[in-house]
């Protein structure tokens, strides 16, 4: 019996490593449920790096305790997530307690440096937890905010935010407010979207602007009083103006996607090349010419009469 006993945890755990450290979040239980990953030291230095970079930079939030779970198999991310998962989710952060769940690398079909960025976005929302009125946040702010945290938004991404809006089927924000109602079609879409809705806010109102939409949530505003207050227009504006940054900014990305766009594109630039060229020496012989005549008239000047 003891023998069998023995085996038991022996088996459980080999399946299962299981570390709780400080960090500048709260004290963080890291559970890996079998499966392999590679560096579990890394994971635990990334956690506390990035929970010190999330208070430096997005200021101090209430420390309370919080897990990191990775899962081997859909069971266990199931049970960890307990409630509703999206068909698109490979992770995701949960409140009470809060929680991120994870898909390791084989289950995911990601690669650990993906996997990586991934742990640095959910840790993004467990510090959002933390800000007074998390609940009237949307979610292109929170997943806007993630991604740049996490370094995700990707080419990919600005080329299917290009190619939407070349189909005229760009996301509005306020269809960008719950990124739950969308279809794994649509999600890579919605979270550049957001992505991009994160740079515009910057883009017209300046770096800061996030910061101070989270330092007067701080103060018991709620997200869109605190976002009119940062930007000092009404957020219709923002609106208008995000419609105008993608229209500016992700005109001609899609053509990247394709190879035989480059077919189309080298010739055009090619030629645009040779034009400019072309203009740019006539310009310095008209130049050249006028600075010829003027040396002849300096000359005729300087001849007696």
């Amino acid at each position: 019996k003891m023998m069998r006993i023995i085996l038991f945890m022996s088996i459980f755990v080999a399946q299962v490593f299981s570390d709780t450290f400080p960090t500048a979040l709260g004290e963080c239980a890291l559970e890996i449920y079998g499966g392999r990953v590679d560096d579990i030291p890394e994971i635990v230095q990334l956690i506390k790096d990035e929970s010190v970079i999330l208070v430096d930079e997005l200021g101090e939030v209430n420390i309370r305790s919080y897990s990191v779970y990775i899962t081997s198999n859909m069971e266990d991310f199931y049970e960890k997530s307990k409630g509703p998962v999206p068909e698109w989710g490979i992770a995701l952060a949960k409140l009470n307690p809060d929680r991120a769940i994870l898909k390791s690398p084989g289950l995911a079909n990601i690669s650990f440096i993906r996997m990586k960025e991934v742990i640095v976005h959910e840790l993004n929302h467990i510090y959002m937890f933390r800000i007074p009125n998390y609940y009237t946040m949307p979610s292109w702010f929170k997943e806007g905010m993630a991604m740049a945290g996490s370094n995700e938004f990707s080419l990919l991404h600005k080329i299917e935010i290009s190619k939407a809006h070349w189909r005229k089927q760009t996301i509005p924000l306020q269809r960008l407010r719950n990124m739950g109602i969308h279809s794994k079609e649509k999600i890579k879409l919605a979270y550049g979207e957001s992505a991009a809705a994160v740079e515009a806010l910057q883009y017209y109102y300046g770096e800061d602007t996030p910061l101070k939409i989270l330092d007067d949530m701080r103060t018991g505003m709620e997200f869109y009083d605190a976002l009119e207050a940062a930007i000092n227009e009404d957020y219709i504006e923002f609106q208008i103006k995000y419609e105008i940054y993608l229209e500016e900014n992700y005109n001609w990305v899609f053509l990247l996607r394709s190879a035989k766009y480059i077919y189309v594109i080298l010739p055009i630039i090619l030629v645009l090349g040779f034009l400019y060229r072309t203009h740019r020496n006539k310009l310095k012989l008209k130049q050249w010419e006028i600075e010829e005549q003027l040396e002849d008239l300096e000359r005729n000047e300087e001849l007696p009469n």
